[in-house]
């Protein structure tokens, strides 16, 4: 997920060693209009063990493909918010996400089930790619 101009305005250490990352992307988008934006990112490291059920090529065109980390993202947005009202909105955004799922981000089986999924969609997308040629 590509967003232009972000600032980072937190980051927390989970509980799971991990590192969320609070961005904002708000943007003025007519006269005092914004929209608000919020990302949370959590960078994951990927590692070989994190294959050893699978095929050794998979591995290394996953790594040619994605790179050693990939990244959890969560979006949070709200459109054409009065520009008097901004940092209001976007303070209950970010207290309404840490509320509702720092204990999901922060669970012990986090990355390996977020590591799983992305294997499998990678798995899934080099079979159709195989099909096709």
């Amino acid at each position: 997920m590509r967003i232009p101009s972000l600032k980072i305005v937190e980051k927390i250490d989970l509980p799971n060693n991990l590192v969320l990352e609070l961005h904002d992307y708000s943007r003025q988008v007519a006269g005092d209009r914004w929209l608000m934006g919020l990302l949370a990112r959590i960078p994951i490291e990927i590692s070989k063990e994190d294959f050893a059920d699978r095929p050794k090529e998979l591995y290394k065109n996953f790594l040619k493909e994605q790179g050693p980390v990939i990244n959890f993202e969560l979006k949070k947005e709200r459109n054409f918010i009065d520009e008097k009202e901004k940092d209001q909105v976007f303070n209950q955004m970010l207290n309404e996400l840490k509320e509702n799922v720092l204990s999901y981000m922060g669970h012990k089986s986090f990355a390996k089930g977020f590591i799983r999924r992305q294997i499998q969609a990678f798995e899934e997308k080099q079979k159709w790619q195989n099909l096709i040629i």
